[in-house]
């Protein structure tokens, strides 16, 4: 995204540094890819997958429906997430142009395999929309960001909770240490507002300087923070409500509660760009979280993989908006 605001390339080295980054690309890809495949692999060598496709196939469809519908009400918050951190940057966007930019956004996120990809795209959409560079950029980053605020906050303040339902338990010791660096990583971010003066020769270190004051602004002054992560907590919240009703319909013995405090570090850890798109990622930690509680793996391991692939069927309009989108720009325009 930050080649929005800074390219620059002298002679052949714009040819070079081009080659170097898709190479670049391509290695993290195939990381990302064997990643996935090996987690699969492990999961699927410790769970009964007989028994995970009786469960499947024994499904209740309406609650299917609902969790779809929960889902699409946690795409809404987001995008009324990102909507009041674009009004907080002091634009004046359309709730519809907010809204329909995120779901073209999470569509390229779920069916690109870099992740980013459709945040990337919001950010030149909105540049488009006759906004700076700077504040296009920020606007996703700091969602990103918020995002990850509202994971780490529910992880943190549903740990007591998880931990008195089952003990003293070594693997949910990593992501509260996730939350907590992502949390003190927000902290330092705020502070390359500070970058001294005499550091600000390039474009980077001024643009690093411009986010550092805009993470200030929106997620470490109150009046600002208050909607925003409110929005990006509620989308969590959903998140969780999707998965009991998921669950129900597999007819899995957990609660709400455990629901929603369950995918709390499950969200965290399929956030990291470790994966393609959280895949493997998620099961994994699905399997061996809900297993705390007594949850089977085949189970478990059905649940996650139907939330990724409703996941994919909810963000489904942003395609549809995205068409619409291109067909609107191409349409010819009546003279002036």
């Amino acid at each position: 995204m930050t080649a929005l605001l800074y390219t620059k390339n002298t002679g052949s080295e714009g040819p070079d540094r081009a080659r170097e980054s898709r190479r670049w690309s391509w290695l993290i890809t195939v990381l990302k890819v064997g990643l996935s495949v090996l987690a699969f692999a492990i999961v699927a060598l410790t769970v009964d997958l007989s028994a995970a496709w009786e469960r499947a196939a024994n499904q209740s469809i309406p609650y299917i429906i609902l969790s779809a519908a929960i889902l699409s009400v946690q795409l809404l918050l987001a995008g009324l997430r990102w909507h009041a951190i674009l009004a907080r940057l002091g634009t004046k966007p359309s709730l519809r142009d907010s809204i329909g930019l995120y779901y073209i956004s999470a569509f390229f996120n779920a069916y690109l395999w870099g992740a980013v990809g459709g945040d990337v795209l919001r950010a030149w959409l909105t540049y488009r929309r006759q906004l700076s560079a700077k504040v296009a950029v920020n606007s996703v980053v700091l969602d990103r960001i918020a995002a990850i605020a509202g994971v780490a906050l529910l992880v943190l303040a549903t740990a007591p909770i998880f931990f008195a339902r089952v003990g003293n338990s070594l693997p949910m010791y990593i992501p509260l240490g996730f939350a907590c660096a992502g949390l003190a990583g927000i902290i330092v971010a705020a502070n390359l507002r500070r970058i001294p003066a005499a550091w600000l020769g390039s474009r980077l270190a001024r643009y690093l300087q411009s986010l550092g004051g805009s993470v200030q602004q929106i997620l470490l002054t109150p009046k600002a923070a208050l909607p925003v992560l409110g929005f990006a907590i509620a989308a969590q919240i959903a998140l969780g409500v999707a998965t009991f009703s998921m669950a129900a319909s597999l007819g899995m013995k957990v609660t709400m509660l455990d629901c929603i405090v369950l995918m709390q570090p499950v969200a965290l850890l399929a956030s990291l760009p470790i994966s393609v798109g959280g895949w493997g990622v998620r099961e994994t930690a699905v399997v061996l979280l809900f297993g705390l509680i007594g949850v089977p793996s085949s189970a478990a391991l059905v649940l996650s993989l139907q939330l990724g692939l409703l996941a994919f069927l909810v963000v489904l309009p942003g395609g549809i908006l995205w068409l619409l989108l291109q067909i609107k720009e191409r349409a010819p325009r009546p003279p002036a």
